[in-house]
């Protein structure tokens, strides 16, 4: 498989300056990461506030540049201004609100305002948006107002947006941080869908631990650096290592583990509760 995105020794630095701008301190949200995200992969990127994690998102985008190292998107330099087009054209990128991504008066609209930028001909617009509609389960509310949608809602419908721009690869940053249980897992499931049926590389940015486990590989980042990598199985096996980076474990995951220190014969890097019940019984 073909690296889709890599990052080689990339550092970000954010400059404080004073009100005549003057430096007053320098800050290292990323600190020498090296990645690389194969095409169709579901990568995860975990990490509490200030760990940089958002901050690494947005090179993949070129909405940052690095201050050292390099980022290839496709195989493309992300500092090369030449190649933003291309970049941006292959990593499509969603925010954590869905208002600040809507613009249409209604839904169809809204999805096909990206492509038409592109300057796609008018029958294959539409033909985009019905499949990125149906693709996140949308169709139905096409003709809707965004307005009278609820927040998964909106939020798929960004995905839609996003999707019908073709894009390679989706970088999804903290996509559930605004929204209700249920609509965190309308989102997920639209996004582990978009990756299994049309094997879209995904990268998802996210604190929330549930939403990791479909990952194929997670990357732990603590003060913009990456503390771990691995499957969920084996990130998840190292409790008291995510604890100590302030991170909370799933409930499945951390019950067994407490039942495991208890004396159970129980594996570990349990993920879901049907597998802790499958050990039980």
């Amino acid at each position: 498989m073909s690296s889709i995105v890599k990052t080689e020794d990339l550092t970000f630095d954010y400059i404080r300056r004073d009100e005549e701008g003057n430096v007053e301190g320098i800050i290292t949200a990323v600190d020498n990461v090296s990645l690389d995200v194969k095409e169709g992969e579901f990568i995860a990127i975990l990490g509490h506030n200030g760990s940089g994690k958002s901050t690494l998102a947005k090179h993949i985008n070129a909405i940052l540049y690095p201050t050292e190292g390099t980022v290839y998107v496709d195989g493309k330099d992300t500092s090369d201004i030449r190649n933003l087009w291309d970049v941006r054209q292959c990593a499509g990128m969603i925010f954590q609100n869905p208002d600040n991504q809507i613009i249409g008066q209604i839904v169809e609209e809204d999805v096909g305002f990206g492509p038409e930028n592109l300057g796609t001909p008018t029958e294959e617009i539409w033909q985009r948006v019905e499949e990125s509609l149906r693709a996140v389960h949308m169709y139905e509310l096409r003709k809707k107002s965004p307005n009278k949608l609820s927040g998964g809602q909106k939020q798929r419908v960004s995905i839609a947006g996003v999707l019908a721009m073709h894009p390679k690869c989706i970088i999804l940053d903290e996509p559930t941080a605004m929204l209700d249980p249920e609509g965190r897992k309308e989102v997920i499931r639209s996004i582990r869908a978009l990756n299994d049926v049309e094997k879209i590389t995904i990268i998802l940015i996210t604190h929330n631990m549930e939403e990791t486990i479909y990952a194929d590989r997670i990357f732990v980042m603590d003060k913009g650096k990456i503390a771990m990598e691995g499957t969920p199985k084996e990130i998840f096996s190292k409790v008291e290592r995510l604890q100590s980076l302030r991170l909370t474990v799933p409930q499945v995951t951390l019950l067994a583990h407490e039942l495991k220190k208890a004396g159970l014969q129980l594996p570990d890097g349990i993920l879901t509760a049907e597998e802790l019940i499958c050990q039980l019984s």
